[in-house]
């Protein structure tokens, strides 16, 4: 059993989820499983589908061989969580297999659908980020990025016609691409949205948000979760861009406010914040007026320490120099800034 059944293993579950836990079981998750049972001796092997997801919401380490457990998984967590994926499992094939393109070459349609999904808006940026560094009209290209990007962070709910409306005149974005990351929306859908996390679903009855362990209060009376009232042509952000583009973008954003707080009130030494400069080499650049440049990153990550080995100076050439620079990571509504 290699490291890439554990990779076959979140494919198969992230199918088996997306379909409800529907008969027949995905063959990537059947494959999975027959390897599993036979390398499992931590803890007796489950003999029902019921006792094998219980195993599988189960703390990773406590039953998984750790010698053929990927590094880049944190195994405090399990693969489950009341009948979804964990966030770290979600985590993980979106960035580490998902953008990291390991699919392998026997998996499903299904599979194959969630890379796609996961490449939509990495083809956008792609796109943006080539005739930015080709075309000359550089300061165009990053009005359209932020725009785009804002208005994913800021609307993981919205309508057809509301797509035309924005994008309709940008130049170097094209309405459809946009369009390619949101899902319809059934017809009297019941839709409820989390300021804090995003779009909600329910589970067992409960409304759930995407990350419970940064945001698991969900009662409906609470006055940052909100009923969404169905209309023609309502559609929600797809999954992987939520998870990948709105849920770390709400820090992101909430951060850009308060500094631009700070800066009507000290305009005298914060003279300009850019958003996403140099089409998202950093998240923020702080301009003082004592001509020295800040650039600060966000990164959503439940520990700093799982973090720390992927971290790299940030980018700071040309327009994008800067004098210090910091990774923040967000704890509730509360920012930790490390210098680099």
């Amino acid at each position: 059993m290699k490291s890439d059944e554990f990779n076959s293993l979140v494919l198969g579950l992230a199918e088996f989820v997306r379909r409800d836990g529907r008969y027949p079981y995905p063959e990537l998750l059947r494959h999975a499983l027959n390897k599993l049972a036979l390398e499992v001796t931590a803890v007796t092997y489950p003999r029902t589908l019921t006792g094998l997801l219980g195993l599988l919401e189960k703390p990773v380490k406590t039953w998984y061989p750790q010698r053929l457990l990927p590094k880049e998984f944190d195994s405090d967590f399990g693969l489950l969580y009341e009948g979804g994926l964990s966030e770290e499992a979600s985590r993980y094939l979106y960035e580490e297999l998902l953008e990291q393109g390991k699919i392998p070459e026997f998996a499903t349609a299904a599979t194959k659908q969630m890379a796609i999904e996961n490449f939509s808006f990495k083809k956008i940026l792609q796109s943006l980020q080539e005739v930015y560094n080709n075309d000359n009209d550089p300061e165009r290209i990053q009005q359209e990025y932020v725009l785009l990007r804002r208005f994913l962070i800021e609307n993981p709910y919205t309508t057809s016609a509301q797509l035309r409306k924005v994008f309709s005149k940008t130049r170097y974005i094209d309405t459809q691409e946009v369009g390619e990351l949101y899902e319809n929306c059934q017809v009297d859908e019941l839709c409820w949205n989390c300021d804090r996390c995003g779009p909600l679903f329910k589970k067992y009855g409960k409304l759930r948000g995407i990350k419970p362990s940064a945001c698991n209060d969900h009662r409906q009376n609470l006055p940052f979760i909100r009923q969404i009232t169905w209309k023609q042509g309502l559609r929600r952000l797809k999954f992987g861009i939520h998870l990948r583009i709105c849920l770390p973008g709400i820090p992101e954003m909430r951060l850009f406010k308060v500094l631009e707080e700070l800066q009507s009130k000290y305009s005298d030494q914060l003279c300009a914040i850019h958003l996403y400069p140099g089409i998202d080499r950093y998240d923020l650049q702080l301009r003082f007026c004592d001509q020295s440049t800040w650039a600060v990153d966000i990164k959503d990550y439940r520990s700093p320490y799982n973090l720390a080995p992927k971290l790299t100076p940030l980018f700071g050439e040309g327009d994008l120099r800067y004098d210090e620079s910091f990774y923040v990571i967000p704890i509730q509504l509360e920012f930790r800034l490390k210098a680099i």
